[in-house]
């Protein structure tokens, strides 16, 4: 068990902390129910895909302002 005084200087404010403590709680949940492999390439891929156009559409937005 951890010292609540110690855990207190992890975070730089509250906003930080609870935000801390929800992304622990889905890894912990996450790690219960594994995915697939084809789970897991499929969310690669999409990650790429929105990451590509994400990119895409900023590239656009700064050469209109140019």
């Amino acid at each position: 068990m951890q010292n609540n005084s110690l855990v207190g200087s992890w975070f730089i404010n509250d906003f930080h902390r609870k935000n801390s403590m929800a992304a622990q709680r889905e890894v912990q949940q996450m790690s219960l129910h594994p995915c697939s492999r084809d789970q897991k390439l499929a969310q690669i891929r999409r990650i790429k895909e929105h990451s590509a156009t994400t990119k895409e559409s900023a590239n656009l937005e700064r050469s209109k302002k140019l």
